[in-house]
């Protein structure tokens, strides 16, 4: 299936990675689409971890296969002394992780 760029503009794809977050795995009948938040927040430091999460992204989101490598990273934020603020950036825009 090929994507057009022209066709999409930023708000709305960025409406997708929003969507994606915010669907759990499985919630569709049928279907792995799906972002596993729980399971990130809960091993961070997991080696692989956030790539595979950003490769499901990809997959989930064919669009995403137009932006560059570099163009979606997963970080870490302290909050306090004890605490991290997982975030994901699509394209220059920042996305919080929330299970």
């Amino acid at each position: 299936m090929a994507y057009h760029s022209a066709n999409l503009s930023g708000t709305q794809i960025l409406s997708m990675v929003t969507h994606w977050l915010n669907t759990p795995v499985n919630g569709y009948l049928g279907s792995s689409y799906g972002a596993d938040t729980k399971a990130l927040l809960q091993k961070p430091n997991q080696p692989g971890l956030a790539d595979a999460f950003i490769a499901k992204m990809r997959r989930d989101i064919p669009v995403l296969g137009l932006l560059s490598p570099g163009q979606i990273n997963i970080y870490a934020v302290g909050v306090g002394s004890d605490a991290l603020r997982m975030v994901i950036n699509v394209a220059g825009t920042d996305f919080e992780i929330r299970a």
